[in-house]
């Protein structure tokens, strides 16, 4: 299985985060998505080890490589994209299978 993460920080959550949320539950959608989970970061303790400076979190699994390659191209992904790149100013991704 391969776990996509992508953590967003976004240029004003006040007024996009909920916006970027439900975008996130539609791409969540696409066919090769296996199962998802989305959130924001939890209220636990603080340590050095922590970062919890990113507004959105968006784990996606995917059976297989070729699963994931799929969701790249899909197009619900890619609108997503379009609608909500300009409300991004960090987006960092982790893939790790398992």
């Amino acid at each position: 299985m391969i776990v996509h993460q992508v953590f967003f920080w976004l240029h004003q959550p006040e007024k996009d985060l909920n916006a970027v949320l439900e975008g996130c539950k539609e791409i969540a959608q696409a066919d090769s998505v296996k199962s998802y989970s989305i959130g924001k970061p939890a209220a636990t303790e603080k340590r050095e080890v922590i970062d919890d400076s990113y507004d959105i979190a968006l784990m996606v699994n995917f059976d297989s490589i070729a699963d994931h390659d799929q969701y790249q191209i899909d197009p619900i992904h890619l609108k997503f994209i379009k609608d909500h790149k300009d409300k991004w100013a960090s987006v960092k991704i982790y893939d790790f299978e398992v």
